[in-house]
């Protein structure tokens, strides 16, 4: 996910509006449940950006673009403790989605599938930095995504038995929000917000034309509260009005997937998973999941001397430009932006249940 910083067009966002989107945000796509039956899914097909990608985007020299690829990154104790090319210590998003549906991690990444003959249980489509439009850093759109998606199916690479019983993640957690900066007003930027999650709605109705059973499409993350932007409080609050534009996202992208009329779809809430943790709505009363990270729920476990700078960030004799903590586990961020495994982890565990019930998994 890309770092973002909000315009001051976000923060004169009306009291009105900001009272519409509360109420709406509380709309959802409607989920299939049962209580019988066990499913045995034949693929995981990932999309998305940063919150997903296992490795997708190439290796090269340290930058904060390939960051991902160097300690401290992956330094977790067990099964990953060297960098694999995820956005955290450890395990992301897509590794915990493959855990509910009995697998150990997330499927091979597509970069990985030119190399020998794929993955069996899907394939990782996700590049850290992504959005719905053409960003900065390059990396595939969720449209150009897909594409791969569809040229493997085409090509025979994805079996149709695959898709028979089917799940795609579509993880698009925010970067493209970055170019709102170049946005003066209201309008403008509510013209934007629509525009993105009308390109997810299309993204999710295309793959389900392609034949995927089942799709879990996420909704924005409290983006106020990012060690990025609470920085300049020394990490204590959740700065500007990144959180209201992301009810803005999640209120328009329920309406527009609930627009599919389709039981097949559901709405991941981040959001509130995020939140319960980061910014629970009566600090007296902290739910359980964030007990652990009551002294670090805004602070980063690895950031940067330079505000300007990156987890990971050397100096020309190699020497470190960052700090990073000695229990990852107790923190809820890794880095500026992304959970560490252990905030992941919690945040999955929140939304373990509903996604079984939507996918019909007992066990």
């Amino acid at each position: 996910m890309a770092i973002i910083r909000l315009p001051a067009a976000i923060q004169l966002l009306s009291s009105t509006i900001c009272l519409i989107v509360i109420l709406n945000a509380a709309s959802h796509v409607e989920s299939a449940r049962t209580s019988g039956s066990f499913h045995w899914y034949n693929g995981l097909f990932v999309f998305g950006d940063s919150f997903a990608d296992t490795g997708n985007f190439p290796k090269a020299n340290l930058s904060q673009v390939t960051r991902q690829w160097y300690k401290p990154y992956g330094s977790s104790h067990g099964l990953l403790q060297d960098p694999t090319g995820r956005f955290s210590n450890g395990f992301v998003q897509s590794d915990f989605i493959a855990k509910i549906l009995g697998r150990t991690v997330a499927p091979e990444t597509y970069r990985d599938t030119k190399e020998n003959n794929g993955d069996k249980f899907g394939v990782n489509f996700a590049v850290g930095g992504a959005g719905v439009f053409e960003v900065p850093r390059k990396a595939p759109t969720l449209a150009q995504q897909i594409d791969s998606f569809k040229k493997m199916l085409d090509g025979g690479d994805i079996g149709k038995w695959q898709l028979k019983e089917s799940v795609a993640l579509v993880a698009i957690s925010g970067n493209d929000y970055a170019r709102v900066a170049n946005m003066s007003g209201e309008s403008e930027i509510l013209d934007f917000i629509g525009n993105v999650t009308g390109e997810i709605a299309r993204g999710v109705e295309r793959l389900r034309k392609l034949g995927v059973t089942r799709v879990l499409v996420n909704t924005l993350h409290p983006m106020a509260c990012t060690p990025w932007q609470t920085r300049p409080s020394n990490y204590t609050e959740c700065m500007g009005r990144g959180n209201l534009a992301a009810l803005f996202h999640n209120s328009d992208l329920a309406e527009k997937l609930n627009a599919l009329s389709s039981e097949n779809v559901y709405l991941l809430n981040l959001h509130r998973a995020f939140t319960n943790i980061v910014d629970p709505s009566d600090p007296q009363d902290i739910p359980q999941v964030a007990k652990q990270f009551i002294k670090n729920k805004l602070k980063p476990c690895c950031y940067s001397f330079d505000p300007n700078g990156y987890c990971g960030q050397v100096d020309e004799d190699g020497g470190a430009l960052y700090s990073v903590c000695s229990h990852p586990e107790k923190y809820f961020f890794w880095d500026d932006v992304h959970p560490t495994q252990a905030g992941w982890e919690a945040v999955m565990g929140q939304l373990e249940k509903d996604i079984k019930d939507f996918l019909h998994i007992t066990y």
